[in-house]
């Protein structure tokens, strides 16, 4: 990995994100891309002024937030550039998931780093948020952060499992992310009421992934739970977890309204960073595949 971007709107968790990009990039010789986008309609006092003055006002006012956020990204290059770590800026204007999104398509991009402050209730079902849309969709991995954290604190990352992705590109990340953090691995299933596997199974599938793929200094777990997301949540509080990993299948549309997607609600509830990274290849070995 070569380059981090750090979408950001200047926020306390965008500044957390941006601080946790800053240490990755100084312990792994990476450059740090800031994507700020302004929304048009950012002022709410502006739908009160109609026809040719409200453009004229509104362009006045993109101008002045322009103006200031690109003082802030400025300034935000410098105290890198003083600590030896190589960024840049850009900034957009528009919705600013589209605007991510075409950012990562167009440029060069190895991982996002991105503060999220989470949704709950009504706002989670039909709104979201722009972090929540980027983990859902992006082709590259996505660190979310909420609180602060110490890049030498991340000791023991949690990844959760399912038992039908895609075996040989889950080791590639999964290795990737323990060199990046030098943490240990601690594989989990979680068993659920409506989604049970057998321990003897379960183990199974876990030891054999984690011996074919030849990972090292890791655990296999597997954790009972009434809700897949509570397991997570759960297990890496009692495993004392610094850090939770998880695919993402990025649906959309209907299937992503009828089922939700763990790893967005994982990113939403839970206040440890969470790297996402998602299912590129088609799943080749299912449970029933692998065991008995």
């Amino acid at each position: 990995m070569k380059t981090i971007l750090v979408p950001t709107d200047f926020s306390d968790s965008a500044t957390n994100a941006l601080d946790f990009a800053r240490q990755l990039a100084l312990a792994h010789d990476m450059e740090v891309n800031l994507l700020h986008v302004v929304e048009q309609a950012s002022a709410p006092y502006m739908t009160a002024v109609s026809g040719g003055m409200h453009d004229q006002l509104g362009n006045v006012f993109v101008l002045k937030v322009i103006e200031r956020a690109k003082a802030q990204l400025e300034l935000i290059v410098n105290e890198l550039s003083n600590v030896k770590v190589k960024a840049s800026y850009q900034i957009k204007i528009g919705n600013p998931y589209r605007k991510i999104s075409n950012y990562i398509k167009s440029e060069t991009c190895d991982l996002i780093v991105m503060g999220t402050r989470g949704v709950s209730g009504i706002d989670e079902v039909l709104v979201g948020s722009n972090t929540e849309k980027v983990v859902r969709h992006a082709q590259v991995p996505v660190i979310t952060i909420k609180q602060p954290i110490l890049l030498e604190d991340i000791k023991e990352l949690v990844f959760a499992m399912s038992y039908s992705e895609d075996q040989e590109y889950l080791a590639w990340e999964l290795k990737d992310l323990q060199r990046m953090f030098n943490a240990r691995l601690h594989l989990v299933t979680i068993n659920t009421p409506g989604s049970f596997v057998s321990d003897r199974h379960g183990m199974k599938y876990l030891l054999e992934f984690a011996q074919q793929q030849n990972l090292q200094n890791y655990t296999v777990n597997i954790y009972s739970d009434l809700v897949e997301e509570d397991g997570i949540r759960h297990f890496a509080e009692d495993h004392q977890a610094d850090l939770i990993a998880m695919a993402t299948h990025g649906r959309t549309g209907i299937n992503h309204l009828l089922s939700g997607s763990l790893s967005e609600q994982v990113v939403n509830h839970v206040d440890l960073p969470v790297v996402t990274f998602p299912i590129k290849l088609k799943p080749s070995k299912p449970l029933k595949d692998v065991v008995l």
